[in-house]
């Protein structure tokens, strides 16, 4: 097993890690160095962190800490480590992930390669249309900040056999927040102490929360639930209430008893509630409602805020400024959600844009009062059309379906014709 240990601060695997870091190049943890800086001296930062690790003088930095807006209306709090911690826990995550790969379960679709939202709100409509209709809603209280981390150590030695890296791994588990009396005292409360839970924006944190509540997958599904779960939010799709409510009692009973987790009562008005399909649902952020996806009404007023915020002339953006934060908002809007039922909401919000754009153009006589900018001078500026990119995208998606069907149809013609030759001779 001290094998993987050395593996690990092999310089090789270090810079494999580095280059595999999502790299916002001034992101930068409570030391303050950002992804750009320690690029521009990544060989002698990689050296000498594959020399602590050997000797064993490697020391976590302290956290920074960050709130980070929801869709909600409320606050995600962050622990940012230092780019140098995240080459580390990279490195054990390459070195690691695949003893994790048995643990993912199909009902799991968070943080999972090759799985995504989208695929999660695929399999919820499949089960309404195999006729579960009644939706299980469930909501775990702060689970990032309640996971038992013995209890998820234990298991880790127990059951991935990595004791070389088991005590790393809880010292990165255990960091103090460096920045905490930057914060109100209300903020601080927002953060769990440093010896408990798992720290929400670490590298290892999305492996080892799929780990913690594997239990709880394989208990729900091997008492014949359809359970859709994106890391700590879930639903469990039932053909009657009375079966919704079996569903919660197990689950209640398996997160507060063997995980040592709260589950939210069941309540109307609550996260954790029992409903139609067709009544509607939130899940995942979107909108279930009638058969169609969208995003739900907070995201959506949220997002025109943002438009409306960062195209206020008064807040003294000069143009390209303004044009590129427009754009990045919109393409991430897009990102988000145009794999859903996004057409009219979509068109609404495009006109929203271009009152915003008219706005700050009027307030600097770039355009005359009374006139919104055109689709063609809206290309000019650069700012994205939200239809435009959804029809462009189902464009798209429709022609690697028929490719695929082509491709499909020719494997089973080759396939048939050798059947028949075969069968001549």
């Amino acid at each position: 097993m001290a094998s993987y240990f050395r593996r690990l601060y092999q310089i090789d695997h270090l810079n494999d890690a580095w280059r595999k870091l999502h790299k916002k190049k001034h992101s930068r943890g409570f030391d303050q160095q950002s992804i750009e800086r320690f690029g521009c001296q990544l060989d002698h930062n990689i050296e000498r962190i594959s020399q602590e690790l050997r000797s064993g003088h490697f020391a976590f930095q302290p956290l920074l800490g960050f709130l980070l807006d929801k869709s909600d209306g409320s606050k995600r709090p962050l622990k940012i480590p230092a780019v140098r911690d995240r080459v580390v826990m990279k490195a054990i995550h390459l070195l690691v992930a695949h003893k994790f790969r048995k643990y993912d379960l199909p009902c799991s679709f968070g943080y999972i390669r090759r799985r995504s939202t989208a695929d999660a709100v695929k399999r919820v409509r499949e089960l309404a249309s195999q006729g579960k209709t009644w939706v299980l809603e469930g909501d775990i209280a702060k689970f990032f900040d309640t996971v038992d981390r013995s209890l998820l150590m234990s298991r880790f030695v127990r059951e991935i056999r990595l004791p070389s890296l088991a005590n790393l791994i809880s010292r990165a588990l255990e960091l103090e927040i460096g920045n905490l009396e930057a914060f109100s005292p209300h903020e601080k409360d927002m953060f769990p102490l440093a010896d408990s839970g798992i720290p929400q924006g670490g590298v290892l944190s999305p492996l080892l929360a799929n780990f913690y509540l594997y239990p709880f997958d394989r208990a729900m599904t091997n008492a014949g639930f359809d359970l859709v779960r994106y890391a700590d939010d879930f639903v469990v799709m039932c053909e009657s209430p009375e079966r919704a409510h079996h569903a919660y009692d197990l689950a209640k009973r398996l997160l507060e008893g063997n995980l040592r987790l709260v589950l939210h009562s069941l309540a109307i008005g609550k996260k954790t509630k029992i409903t139609l399909y067709s009544k509607g649902f939130t899940f995942l952020g979107l909108h279930f409602q009638g058969g169609l996806v969208r995003p739900t009404a907070r995201a959506i007023d949220r997002f025109r805020e943002n438009i409306s915020r960062t195209a206020n002339p008064r807040h003294g953006l000069n143009l390209r400024t303004m044009l590129v934060s427009l754009q990045h908002a919109i393409e991430g809007w897009a990102n988000a959600y145009t794999a859903y039922d996004c057409l009219d909401v979509f068109r609404t919000l495009d006109q929203h844009i271009r009152q915003a754009v008219s706005q700050y153009c009027r307030f600097y006589d770039f355009m005359q009062t009374g006139h919104l900018p055109s689709a063609r001078q809206m290309r000019i500026l650069g700012v994205p059309c939200l239809e435009s990119i959804l029809q462009k995208r189902q464009s798209q998606q429709h022609t690697e379906n028929v490719s695929h069907t082509r491709t499909h149809r020719n494997a089973i013609d080759l396939t048939t014709q050798s059947l028949k030759e075969s069968a001549a001779v």
